[in-house]
């Protein structure tokens, strides 16, 4: 590994940042199209990945019938939480790069529009718990957060992260605007499913491990 980074605190989305949840996702998805529409295909998701995953469906499937939006969710979720979860996989360098931090110190954080459950069963599962201090989900509150960025302020504000020792790190629009909104340092993922790489940033990492050669003072 190379030299820690001064960063002090890192925020980090799951899905297509620290874990690869396609396998299990399209797996589930697929699953509960078969029970409701057998007759319907199912895409693969990959390209959808980031928002909720009733919106996900809606843009996929091009349904608006909110009905069968409501008995497509339902019957995601309880095949995606019963087992499905399980088919995630960290990104390469992920597991050794946040152990690698936490015992430098830095104090890590997970943002996620995953909901709780299954985020909390999967960063149990990899043995990650007790290397985040924060673990953010939209229902991390009642009522649960509208989006990110509301997420992430309430985060800001409890824990009272630094502004200019706190990165950011996410592969979506929505990662890169709870960042501005924060005033955090923002990096993108480019092994990710979304878009932010391709976007105006300051960091755009390739690989997992090129986040430890980052600091604050190295943004032009």
């Amino acid at each position: 590994m190379s030299a820690p980074s001064r960063y002090t605190h890192y925020v980090f989305d799951l899905d297509g940042t620290l874990v690869d949840s396609i396998p299990g996702i399209d797996a589930a998805a697929r699953a509960a199209l078969a029970e409701l529409a057998p007759t319907e295909a199912m895409p693969s998701l990959r390209s959808f990945i980031g928002p909720p995953i009733r919106l996900m469906f809606e843009r996929a499937l091009k349904w608006s019938d909110a009905t069968r939006l409501d008995a497509l969710e339902r019957a995601f979720r309880n095949l995606y939480d019963s087992g499905a979860w399980r088919e995630t996989l960290p990104y390469a360098g992920v597991d050794a790069g946040l152990r690698f931090l936490h015992a430098q110190g830095a104090r890590l954080h997970v943002l996620t529009n995953k909901p709780a459950v299954p985020t909390a069963r999967i960063v149990e599962h990899l043995g990650w718990t007790a290397l985040f201090d924060a673990v953010v989900s939209p229902q991390s509150r009642t009522p649960p957060f509208a989006n990110k960025t509301d997420a992430a302020l309430d985060l800001r504000g409890r824990l009272h992260l630094p502004l200019a020792g706190t990165l950011l790190l996410g592969d979506s629009p929505d990662d890169q605007a709870a960042a501005v909104a924060c005033g955090f340092d923002f990096a993108a993922a480019k092994w990710g499913y979304g878009s932010a790489y391709a976007r105006d940033t300051a960091y755009r990492l390739a690989n997992f491990p090129d986040i430890l050669n980052l600091t604050p003072s190295s943004i032009a």
